[in-house]
């Protein structure tokens, strides 16, 4: 028995060393480990479809997937035929060779994505669509089709219910018919716009651009805030508005252009510097001086004697070009307003210029000539500038430094070249020329500033030569 007892412990023992030597985890081991991650099902060729309860909100067709057991991600490789499905029906639609369902988080991510529908055609090197903020965000940098032009820009992040799309610094390359120049209806043309930062705003209709710059390469327009709105197709330029043409270069507060009336508002100390002829070649960036208005008076209290009797031959050629309005196009003009309405489309071409109006011209060696009304209006078609007054009054007023100064209730000019047309009512003038019969100056007229003076030159002269 006690043998028997000894023979079965030792059996027991023999037992007990082999079963210690047998290893339950072999196949977990170093280099055999299967991960929780690495157990799952794989699929090939299937449709995916993502629901937010009863409601569809993503879908694609993938050639493989593999789900984990935890089902904490879908792997996905190729990509096609991606969705994310709006609640208006503006879906996004998304391409990838490879993308990762984040289930906890409710985040898909892309490499190498392509994102496009009937507005926007993208492409990026990394995508992420965040289903709990229902927003797409596109880090670094993004180039593609967008409304129309090409973009390339860094950042973008697109709230998907709101259609609202936020995004760094970009340019954008495309059509836009967007023209304040005289030569009629805006053609489409090829514009390249840059800004430090911008939005879209799908589903209000607006677009938005920061610290912009845009140019067709014969205008150029700069703005701290441009704004376009696309159902009424109003754009609104704000903050240190510049524009830069061949023509001309202007300067205001705000810059309202109705296209679809072909119709530009202009407010907050309006400048404008009209080139002379020979220098209308091409829009360049250039500092845009300041008009500082001035009261007639001043002028008048600093206005210099009468010119000498003996004048030097270029002294005299010099005075004369003071008084000859076809030397109008020969000189900057600078002008400045409180408002300039301008209708720009062909046969409608006019501009109303409102609060305080003034233009001046400087001229060779200290001459200049200035130009005062309480409102201005510019015919396009016929080229005539009509300065006025107020009823009853005369506040359209001309000076020179010649110590000419003309006083009317109405004055109406041509502006076409080497014409001088002009018509003025109610006028009182003093105006310094030659005499017929040598080349000294003509006596001093009737002051019309300073009563007490003669009274001066007054009614209706017709149409007829400049002074």
């Amino acid at each position: 028995m006690v043998v028997a007892m000894a023979a079965t412990a030792v059996g027991s023992i023999f037992y007990i060393q082999e079963f210690a030597k047998i290893d339950p985890l072999v196949n977990m081991r170093k280099g055999n480990i299967v991960t929780p991650d690495e157990l799952g099902i794989t699929l090939g060729k299937v449709k995916l479809v993502q629901y937010s309860g009863n409601k569809r909100v993503a879908e694609a067709t993938v050639d493989r997937v593999f789900i984990p057991s935890n089902r904490t991600q879908y792997q996905m490789q190729g990509v096609h035929e991606g969705a994310y499905l709006t609640k208006d029906g503006k879906n996004v639609k998304f391409s990838a060779p490879t993308a990762l369902w984040n289930a906890t988080g409710r985040i898909l991510t892309a490499d190498d994505a392509r994102i496009w529908n009937k507005d926007i055609d993208l492409k990026t090197p990394l995508f992420r669509v965040n289903q709990r903020e229902d927003a797409l965000y596109v880090p670094g940098t993004v180039r593609g089709r967008f409304y129309g032009g090409l973009l390339t820009t860094m950042n973008l992040r697109y709230d998907l219910s709101e259609r609202h799309a936020r995004f760094g610094p970009f340019t954008w390359d495309g059509n836009l018919a967007l023209n304040l120049q005289d030569g009629g209806q805006a053609p489409r043309r090829q514009w390249l716009i840059t800004s430090d930062g911008g939005d879209i705003s799908d589903k209000k209709g607006i677009r938005t651009a920061t610290k912009g710059t845009a140019t067709d390469g014969d205008i150029i327009v700069k703005a701290d805030k441009i704004v376009h709105e696309f159902e009424p197709d109003i754009v609104t330029a704000t903050g240190n508005v510049k524009y830069f043409s061949a023509k001309a270069n202007m300067s205001c507060a705000k810059a309202v252009i109705f296209r679809r009336e072909k119709r530009a508002v202009l407010t907050g100390a309006v400048d404008m510097l009209v080139k002379p002829k020979d220098k209308q070649t091409k829009a360049e960036v250039v500092d845009i001086p300041p008009f500082r208005p001035i009261v007639p008076k001043e002028v008048s209290e600093d206005r210099p004697g009468a010119p000498p009797v003996q004048r030097d031959p270029k002294e005299s050629q010099l005075d004369d070009d003071v008084q000859n309005a076809k030397t109008m196009r020969s000189y900057p003009t600078a002008i400045t307003a409180a408002k300039i309405e301008y209708w720009y489309g062909r046969g409608s071409r006019r501009a109303v210029i409102t609060g305080d109006p003034q233009a001046r011209q400087e001229l060779p060696g200290g001459r200049w000539r200035h130009v005062w009304a309480y409102e201005a209006l510019y015919n396009g078609e016929t080229e005539f500038l009509t300065l006025k007054s107020q009823p009853g009054k005369a506040q359209a007023r001309a000076q020179t430094s010649l110590g000419d100064d003309i006083l009317a209730e109405t004055v109406i000019v041509s502006t076409k070249e080497d014409e001088d047309d002009l018509e003025a009512k109610n006028v009182k003038a003093r105006i310094f020329g030659k005499s017929d019969d040598d080349d000294g100056p003509g006596p001093k007229g009737p002051d019309p500033i300073r009563p007490g003076n003669g009274g001066g030159l007054q009614g209706p002269i017709g149409r007829g030569r400049q002074p």
